[in-house]
């Protein structure tokens, strides 16, 4: 009698390992979106200075976007660099945060939140 095709003639099923999915890291380091930054500062005639980098925007700063969903989102997928003032200028102003992008290095958003 022929054997009939079925679940006796497939092949085991492969096996699934433990090993996660790696999230894939950004074109754009940190430390390039630093380069990137300070040479956008350069040309604004040194008023700011870098005060940090991070991959979102600061938990205080949030509420500046909570009513700008568009700015919200340009700001999801870049590196956040925070600017502040030279202590040694005498001049009110605020924070300034520079949008670059993770995946092209191009300056997304670049403002000055006032806080006071």
């Amino acid at each position: 009698m022929a054997a009939t095709k079925g679940k006796a003639d497939r092949k085991p099923a492969a096996k699934k390992t433990g090993a996660k999915l790696r999230k894939r890291e950004p074109a754009i380091t940190k430390q390039d979106a630093l380069q990137i930054a300070q040479a956008y500062l350069a040309d604004k005639g040194g008023a700011f200075g870098v005060s940090g980098v991070s991959d979102r925007v600061p938990e205080e700063l949030v509420p500046f976007f909570a009513s700008d969903s568009k700015g919200r989102d340009v700001l999801n997928d870049c590196w956040i660099v925070e600017c502040s003032l030279d202590p040694f200028l005498v001049v009110d102003g605020g924070t300034m945060l520079i949008g670059i992008s993770k995946k092209t290095g191009d300056i997304l958003y670049a403002g000055i939140l006032n806080l006071a």
